[in-house]
C-alpha cells in the first residue's frame, strides 16, 4: 500500500460526506419533531432523506480512505461488490422517492376531494416498498452473477461493472429509471397549466390547512431541477464514452467532479427547504431554540415550583 497523501479531493469526499449527513440528520429531525412537512407525504419524504443519509453512511466515508491512497485500499472484491449495490440502491429509491412525492402534490391539488383514498398510508407504504424493491433488483442480476463490480479509480467508489454488460443496462435501465424520469416530467409540467392556477384558487378558499401543499409543489420542483443539474454532466460523460467505446477517455478529475457533483444532490434540498420553506424554517427555530431551553434550565426549578400558597384561618 502507497503512502497516505492529503489531496483536494480527499476534503471534497470528507466534507461532502459530512454535509450529506448532518445536513440529512437535520431534516429528519424537523420531519419527526414539528409540523414543517403536515402537508407532504411522510412515507415518501422519509425514504428520500434516507436513501441520501444511507449513502452518506454506507458508501462516501470509504471514499476518503481511497483517495487518501489512490488505490482500493480494502483488499476485499465482495466489498466492492457490496458498496457497488449499495450505490444503485440509494440513487435508485432516492430517484422513485422523489417522484413519488411529485405524484402526491399531484394527486392533492389535482384530485383534492380523492386525495385521503388515492394516497392513504397503506397505499403510500406500498408505492414506496415497490420503489426499494426496484432498486434492489436492478442491481442483483450483475452482481450476484459471475461478473464483478468496478472500482472506479477516478472516483474512488466502486460502481457496478456495465462495460461488459451493456445490453443488460441498457433495458433494465429503461424498465427502472424510466418510468420514474417521464413521472418527473408529468407531474412537473402540470405545474405551468392553467388548472393547476384554478386549483391553486380552490385551496384559498376551501382547503385553507392545506394552503401550503402547492408551495411545496414547487419547491419540489426545484429539487427536481436541481437534481437533474447535478447529474447531467456525470451522464452526458458516460454517454460520450460508451458511444466512443471508451476510445476518447476523458481527463481523471472531470470523472471525480462530475460523480460527486452528483453525489452532493444528497443534501442540496436543505439549502432549497431554508430558502422556499417558511415553515421548515420555523421548525429549525423549533428545535434549536427548544434544545437551548433543555440546556439552560437543567438542574433549574420554575418559579411556580417555588410558591407556597398561605391559608389563614380567620379566629373565631
Amino acid at each position: 500500500m502507497s503512502e497516505a497523501v492529503f489531496t483536494f479531493e480527499t476534503f471534497v469526499t470528507i466534507f461532502l460526506t459530512l454535509a450529506i449527513i448532518c445536513l440529512n440528520c437535520l431534516i429528519l429531525m424537523v420531519a419527526c419533531w414539528t409540523e414543517s412537512f403536515r402537508n407532504v407525504n411522510k412515507c415518501f419524504l422519509y425514504s428520500l432523506i434516507l436513501s441520501d443519509l444511507f449513502l452518506g453512511l454506507f458508501v462516501t466515508p470509504f471514499a476518503i480512505f481511497n483517495s487518501l491512497y489512490k488505490e482500493w485500499v480494502f483488499q476485499n472484491d465482495i466489498f466492492c461488490c457490496i458498496e457497488a449495490y449499495l450505490v444503485a440502491i440509494f440513487l435508485i429509491a432516492g430517484l422513485y422517492s422523489m417522484a413519488w412525492i411529485n405524484v402526491d402534490h399531484y394527486v392533492a391539488v389535482r384530485k383534492p376531494e380523492r386525495y385521503d383514498i388515492m394516497m392513504s398510508t397503506p397505499r403510500s407504504l406500498c408505492w414506496i416498498g415497490f420503489a426499494w424493491v426496484a432498486a434492489f433488483c436492478f442491481s442483483c442480476p450483475p452482481l450476484f452473477s459471475l461478473k464483478k463490480a468496478k472500482y472506479y479509480a477516478e472516483a474512488f467508489v466502486c460502481i457496478v461493472d456495465a462495460k461488459n454488460q451493456q445490453a443488460y443496462f441498457i433495458t433494465a435501465g429503461l424498465l427502472v429509471t424510466g418510468p420514474a424520469v417521464i413521472t418527473l416530467i408529468i407531474t412537473n409540467a402540470y405545474l405551468f397549466t392553467k388548472a393547476f392556477k384554478g386549483n391553486i384558487h380552490l385551496y384559498e378558499r376551501v382547503f385553507r390547512d392545506r394552503k401550503t401543499r402547492p408551495w411545496n409543489y414547487h419547491i419540489n420542483f426545484v429539487i427536481s431541477l436541481v437534481y437533474s443539474f447535478c447529474w447531467l454532466p456525470f451522464c452526458i460523460l458516460r454517454l460520450y464514452e460508451v458511444s466512443t467505446n471508451y476510445a476518447g477517455l476523458s481527463p481523471g478529475l472531470l470523472h471525480f467532479y462530475f460523480l460527486w457533483l452528483g453525489f452532493s444532490n444528497a443534501f442540496l434540498k436543505f439549502f432549497i427547504y431554508l430558502v422556499m420553506s417558511q415553515e421548515f424554517r420555523q421548525g429549525i427555530n423549533e428545535i434549536f431554540y427548544a434544545h437551548s431551553l433543555d440546556c439552560a434550565c437543567v438542574g433549574c426549578k420554575t418559579t411556580n415550583d417555588m410558591n407556597v400558597n398561605f391559608i389563614t384561618i380567620a379566629e373565631k
